[in-house]
């Protein structure tokens, strides 16, 4: 199922299938065509994503990709280790009171560099990534390997944007999810 932009997806539930489908279509190398020029004419001066999607920063976690998405689709937010600090929250509230955004999800990621630096207790990092990092640490404490750190992560942000008095009063679905790399499958918390 495809999002339109004459009939937006409100319902949480139809979101998040439509990105499941997504996936699906993008694990079997069977994307939906695009026309990008006619999509981004559609939505000049509107948007009514149907989900917001805080994930890592990474360069190979792009979500209008491996959930097959077009423009307009989804209300993208990006930071190393995916976590949400007021400007994410802010953001996430803006989506879903003023533009519609029924679903929120936090993805993170296999081989997450911000998590394994947190997880491993790295060194000598430049000090807005040391930043980064202790933001992550209280979240994967006590995790006994990596894949428990990067899915403990998640879990404490989606506490945390599920905590949101907006996100509440909108009756936001808040899940998170895990993205591996080399099969390109989410999987998401449910």
């Amino acid at each position: 199922m495809r999002s339109s932009q004459v009939t937006p997806i409100t319902d949480p539930k139809v979101a998040l299938q439509a990105l499941k489908d997504g996936n699906k279509r993008f694990i079997d190398g069977a994307p939906t065509a695009k026309d990008d020029t006619k999509d981004r004419k559609e939505t000049v001066d509107t948007q009514k994503p149907f989900a917001i999607v805080l994930t890592c920063a990474d360069s190979r976690c792009s979500p209008e990709i491996f959930f097959d998405t077009k423009i307009g689709d989804l209300f993208v937010l990006r930071n190393a280790g995916n976590f949400a600090t007021d400007v994410e929250l802010g953001s996430m509230e803006f989506a879903t009171a003023v533009l519609g955004a029924p679903l929120a999800v936090v993805i993170g990621h296999s081989a997450c560099g911000a998590v394994n630096a947190a997880f491993d207790k790295a060194e000598g990092l430049p000090e807005k990534l040391h930043g980064v990092i202790e933001n992550l640490k209280p979240g994967i404490a006590g995790c006994g390997d990596k894949l428990a750190a990067y899915k403990a992560n998640v879990e404490t942000v989606v506490k945390n944007v599920k905590d949101n008095p907006i996100i509440q009063k909108q009756n936001t679905m808040v899940v998170g999810a895990y993205y591996d790399f080399a099969s390109g499958e989410v999987k998401f918390f449910e």
